[in-house]
């Protein structure tokens, strides 16, 4: 996105804005941001520009937002990593902010957060659930979400800049502990081996 310098800075901004804003105010039931919102925070700024191309070089190109409504009068987008999105326009700053705030942003980006909730719902759409699942529920509730939930504390603190994070937190951690419960009720996948018989025992049967 270098290329398209900071027109693209400052439409990831001001899109970026916007859907913080939506969620603060629960108005992010159809996307992110809108088309209409999103030009609005440009002229607040001053800026004067039809973003409509390059939300489609975005889209199609990068793949850093993807169309989540459309109508004959309204646009809505989502974005596909905003952890992502908010570091790479973090890192383009020239001067450092919070550097508490600086620092839970790497975090949450480091953090694959989408990796842990799509295995464990993996796990729990199986009706017999094998050792390696249960060795992968393991690794993640004894390793990965102590991280995510040390992180979610601090993120918490923000009000609406890191809620997306939040929101997957919670939803990892509500599927953690679903799984945790269906590994106890559901039959495991476990072919126990049968030991094979001596000749005499063999024999001693016939």
């Amino acid at each position: 996105m270098y290329k398209y310098g900071g027109r693209a800075y400052y439409v990831l901004k001001a899109a970026l804005e916007v859907a913080e804003e939506n969620r603060e105010m629960g108005l992010s039931k159809l996307g992110d941001f809108d088309y209409r919102s999103l030009v609005l925070k440009l002229k607040s700024w001053g800026i004067e520009y039809n973003p409509s191309n390059l939300l489609k070089v975005m889209e199609r190109e990068y793949g850093l937002v993807r169309t989540s409504y459309r109508s004959s009068n309204q646009r809505w987008w989502v974005f596909t990593d905003i952890s992502s999105v908010r570091l790479a326009l973090e890192d383009s700053r020239d001067e450092l902010g919070d550097p508490e705030e600086e620092l839970l942003t790497i975090q949450i980006a480091v953090l694959d957060i989408d990796s842990v909730i799509a295995e464990l719902t993996s796990i729990l759409s199986k009706e017999r659930v094998s050792s390696s699942d249960e060795e992968k529920l393991r690794e993640i509730v004894l390793d990965e979400l102590p991280l995510i939930i040390e992180v979610y504390k601090k993120a918490a603190n923000y009000s609406s800049k890191f809620s997306d994070f939040v929101g997957k937190a919670r939803k990892a951690l509500k599927l953690a502990r679903k799984a945790a419960l269906m590994l106890k009720s559901r039959p495991r996948a476990i072919q126990e081996k049968v030991p094979e018989l001596s000749i005499e025992e063999k024999l001693r049967f016939q």
